[in-house]
């Protein structure tokens, strides 16, 4: 045979084996890459909801709270609330929680200690916390301000939550500051009034027109409520704040006939 010929044949067998090597190699990377596609693909959503699921806290409302007061107002109630956590099977870590913060108002005892947690029978599985309710964030002297807050009681079972149901504690102030400040200098400037000698000596019209007039005075100046000031007889009526007050401007002496 040629030597040329018999190169030729050599060449063309050497191309073709490399030729199919090559091919070989890349079908089998896109098989790989398409399986891997198709897995991706092929995958149920619903499994991995259901997974996710089963890694969230379940939460179960089977716990009864109760509380002393529902209702503090500012400057003439105690702030502190006795929370009391019942229906509890077993033994547990019972916390009370803020849920507009998630905070822990702190661990609900049954110990018995009422002065110290609220509870009073010990091994009762009942529940007890004393909690101050802030009553400190009114900051507009203007008006009177309220804020409800909300609460319940917890413990968890492994990876279950037991809980209460919601409780509102409505805290508020019945004045404003300045309609307290108004009260103060209403009541003193009347008490002036009528501890004064010239004003003793009047007689019931006398004493009902120096009132009236000290009244529109401080109507005029909206330490009084605009229109609440009423006259009887013996009484002069007037309100500030929405809170009504009345003056007996009859003379005692009067009164006694």
């Amino acid at each position: 045979m040629n030597s040329k010929v018999f190169v030729f044949i050599v060449s063309l067998v050497l191309s073709v084996v490399i030729t199919g090597c090559s091919d070989n190699s890349v079908r089998s990377d896109t098989s790989e890459k398409k399986t891997l596609s198709e897995i991706s693909s092929n995958a149920d959503p619903e499994s991995i909801s259901d997974s996710a699921e089963d890694l969230q806290v379940k939460s179960v409302v089977d716990i009864s709270l109760y509380v002393d007061k529902r209702e503090i107002l500012i400057g003439e109630d105690d702030s502190e609330v006795v929370f009391l956590a019942k229906d509890i099977v077993g033994s547990h870590k019972v916390e009370l929680i803020n849920a507009d913060t998630g905070s822990s108002g702190g661990e609900m005892l049954d110990n018995g200690d009422f002065s110290g947690s609220g509870d009073e029978i010990k091994g009762d599985a009942g529940y007890s916390i004393r909690f101050k309710v802030d009553d400190t964030f009114p900051s507009d002297p203007e008006v009177s301000e309220d804020m409800t807050y909300h609460y319940y009681a917890r413990y968890m079972d492994g990876d279950i939550e037991h809980r209460s149901e919601t409780v509102d504690i409505f805290v508020c102030e019945r004045f404003s500051d300045k309609e307290l400040a108004s009260m103060d200098t209403v009541d003193s400037q009347i008490e002036s009034l009528l501890d004064d000698e010239e004003y003793k000596m009047l007689d019931t019209e006398g004493r009902k027109e120096k009132v009236i007039n000290l009244l529109k005075e401080f109507e005029k100046q909206g330490l009084v409520d605009k229109g609440s000031i009423l006259s009887s007889d013996d009484i002069v009526s007037y309100s500030v704040g929405g809170m009504s007050s009345g003056i007996m401007v009859k003379p005692f002496d009067d009164r006694m006939n």
